[in-house]
């Protein structure tokens, strides 16, 4: 019995170290807008609410806010951005919005895919 009961637990420990390593990580758009250079050129995935939007037919682009409670961010797109007030996740590279001389401003996420 006590054998059984092992070889359960351990099943089930194995199961969610898969469905764990499975699952995509989300980021805090608080910690991206906090330490911007820490992730400026990687590949995340952020989660939130869709805030304003725009799309400009004429380039074939678009953006819409992102905002899960601890910031908000502009998602770049090249597909038309979401409704406002749904609840999405999006994945792609943090870059930064424009830079003049030294001088970073703005932090955007580049979108390569949505979710």
């Amino acid at each position: 019995m006590k054998r059984v009961l092992s070889i359960i637990v351990l099943s089930v420990l194995i199961l969610s170290i898969f469905a764990t390593i499975g699952c995509s990580r989300t980021t805090r758009i608080g910690d991206i807008l906090d330490n911007a250079s820490q992730y400026e050129g990687k590949d995340l995935t952020i989660r939130g609410t869709v805030g304003e939007n725009a799309w400009f037919a004429l380039v074939g682009k678009g953006a819409y806010q992102l905002g899960d409670g601890s910031g908000n961010i502009w998602v770049i797109t090249s597909q038309p951005p979401p409704q406002k007030g749904l609840s999405i996740s999006s994945k792609g590279e943090v870059q930064t919005a424009f830079t003049i001389g030294e001088q970073s401003y703005g932090t955007v996420l580049l979108e390569t895919q949505r979710d």
